[in-house]
C-alpha cells in the first residue's frame, strides 16, 4: 500500500482531537473534584438561600462554626454538607466539622447531645439544631444575634390574648415566631406577681376584655415610668379602667370601628377589615412592603405628654371611616356621627432618656396578630418588626419573618431502591417485552 500524506494528516488530526478531548475531560474532572461549583437552575431558586438567610449571615460578626455530631456512615452527613455549602457560598469563612458521637460519649452525655445534632457557634454563643433545613438553621442564626436573654411578658388575667393557650383569639403562632427569633415569651398575671419583673424587655397588653384593678394599673404605670418598653394592642371595646393609663401614655382611643370600603375591591366580604398598604419612613417599618389587614380596628388619637414624641405608624386610606353604629347589613358613612378618614391605627411614642430612647407602640387592633389572621398579608412581619424595634434589636429588622422551607425530596433507602429498580429494570424490561411482542406480531402477519 503506497504511502499517503493525506492519510497521515487525517490520523494525526484524529489523534490530536482525541488527546484534546481527553485533556478537557481530565481538566473538567479535576476542577469538579477540587472546586465547589454550584449553579442553581431551578425555577424557584430552591437550592439558593432566601433573602432572610442572606440577611442573617450579614449580621454574623466573627467566625461561624458548625459542629455536626453524626456517625461516619450516617445518611445525614451529605445532607448536612450540602446545607452548609449553601451557606458557605455566602460566607466563605464558615467552618463545618463532623464528630463521631461514639468517640466522646462522656461529653455527649454531659452536654445532652443526641446523634445527628448540630451545634452552631457564633458571636460567643451556641445554638442546637436537629432539623437540617434552611428555616431551622437561619432561625438559629437569629437567636445567636441576641446579645442577652430578652423576656417578653404578656399581661394576663383579664381575658387578654394568650401566647400559650392556642385558641383562634390567642396569639400562639406569633409567640412561636418570636421564640424562633430568640425571644423568651411568658404570661404575666399582675395579680399573682404584684410586680413587673426587672428583666422584662417588653410588656404586652393584648386586647384585655375585663377591667384592671387600680393596683395593676399602677404597676404598669410604674414599669413605664422606669423606662420600660410597651406594646398595647387596643380594641373598639376597651375597658374603661384603662382610659387613665392610655392618657398617661399619650393616646386616646376613639369609640368607633373602622370601616374600609377598599376591601370590596380586594374581594374581602367584611367591610370592618382595614387595609394598610403604605407605611411611613419609620425604622420599624422600613422593610414592610406587604399589605396589613386589621379586622375590627379602632382609630387612635395622639396626645403625647410633655417630653414624648408621637409618630403615626399605620393609617387608613381617605375613604375609610370610623363607624359609631352597629355593623350589620349594608353600612354607610354618616357625616353626623361617624369619623371621617384617613384614620390613625398605629402610634409610636418615644421619650429620650439620657443615652437611651424609651419606646411605646399602640395599635388599634389585636386581631391582626391572632391565630386566625396572622397569616394574612404582612400581619406577621408587622408584629415581629414592631417587637424588634421596641427592644432595640435593629439588626433583626432586615430579616424577614418567613424563611422558605426546604422542598428537597428526602427518600429512605427502600424508597430509593424501589425507584432505582423501576427505572433500571422494570421500565427497560417492559419496553423490551413490548418490542418483542410487536416483532412477533409483525412476523406472523
Amino acid at each position: 500500500m503506497p504511502f499517503s500524506w493525506r492519510l497521515l494528516r487525517t490520523r494525526v488530526a484524529y489523534a490530536a482531537l482525541g488527546l484534546l478531548i481527553l485533556g478537557l475531560t481530565g481538566g473538567l474532572m479535576w476542577a469538579v473534584g477540587t472546586r465547589d461549583w454550584r449553579v442553581d437552575l431551578s425555577a424557584t431558586g430552591r437550592h439558593s438561600l432566601t433573602a432572610a438567610s442572606l440577611a442573617a449571615l450579614r449580621e454574623i460578626k466573627g467566625p461561624l462554626t458548625i459542629t455536626a455530631y453524626v456517625p461516619p456512615k450516617h445518611r445525614a452527613r451529605p445532607v448536612i454538607a450540602e446545607l452548609a455549602a449553601r451557606y458557605r457560598k455566602a460566607l466563605p469563612t464558615l467552618k463545618l466539622q463532623f464528630v463521631d458521637p461514639t468517640t466522646i460519649s462522656e461529653l455527649a452525655r454531659s452536654e445532652g447531645l443526641a446523634d445527628g445534632e448540630l451545634i452552631v457557634a457564633a458571636n460567643g454563643h451556641t445554638e442546637h439544631v436537629t432539623d437540617y433545613t434552611e428555616a431551622s438553621f437561619t432561625q438559629a442564626l437569629m437567636r445567636l444575634m441576641q446579645t442577652g436573654t430578652q423576656w417578653i411578658a404578656f399581661v394576663s388575667g383579664h381575658g387578654e390574648r394568650s401566647p400559650s393557650r392556642g385558641a383562634n383569639f390567642d396569639v400562639t403562632h406569633w409567640a412561636e415566631v418570636l421564640h424562633s427569633r430568640g425571644y423568651h415569651v411568658q404570661d404575666l398575671n399582675l395579680g399573682e406577681h404584684a410586680a413587673v419583673p426587672d428583666n422584662t424587655s417588653l410588656l404586652v397588653i393584648a386586647s384585655p376584655q375585663l377591667d384592671y384593678l387600680p393596683g395593676e394599673i399602677n404597676l404598669i404605670a410604674d414599669y413605664v415610668a422606669r423606662g420600660g418598653a410597651l406594646l398595647w394592642l387596643a380594641e373598639p371595646a376597651m375597658p374603661a379602667s384603662l382610659n387613665g393609663l392610655a392618657a398617661t401614655l399619650g393616646f386616646e382611643r376613639l369609640p368607633a370601628t373602622v370601616i374600609d370600603p377598599v376591601t370590596q375591591a380586594l374581594s374581602i366580604d367584611n367591610p370592618a377589615i382595614a387595609v394598610v398598604t403604605k407605611y411611613p419612613a419609620h425604622a420599624a417599618l422600613r422593610t414592610m412592603t406587604a399589605a396589613t389587614l386589621l379586622p375590627f380596628a379602632t382609630p387612635l388619637k395622639a396626645r403625647p405628654p410633655r417630653g414624648w414624641q408621637a409618630t403615626t405608624l399605620l393609617e387608613t386610606n381617605a375613604k375609610a371611616w370610623g363607624e359609631h353604629g352597629t355593623i350589620t347589613g349594608n353600612v354607610a358613612f354618616n357625616p353626623g356621627t361617624d369619623i371621617a378618614g384617613p384614620l390613625v391605627l398605629g402610634l409610636a411614642l418615644t421619650h429620650s432618656q439620657r443615652a437611651t430612647e424609651q419606646r411605646v407602640i399602640v395599635i388599634g387592633d389585636g386581631d391582626f396578630l391572632s391565630n386566625t389572621y396572622i397569616g394574612n398579608g404582612g400581619n406577621q412581619d408587622l408584629g415581629t418588626h414592631l417587637v424588634d424595634w421596641l427592644v432595640t434589636n435593629e439588626n433583626l429588622l432586615a430579616i424577614e419573618t418567613r424563611v422558605v422551607p426546604d422542598v428537597g425530596l428526602d427518600l429512605t433507602r427502600w424508597q430509593q431502591a424501589v425507584i432505582g429498580l423501576g427505572f433500571l429494570v422494570v421500565l427497560p424490561g417492559a419496553f423490551a417485552l413490548n418490542g418483542a411482542v410487536l416483532g412477533w406480531r409483525r412476523r406472523r402477519a
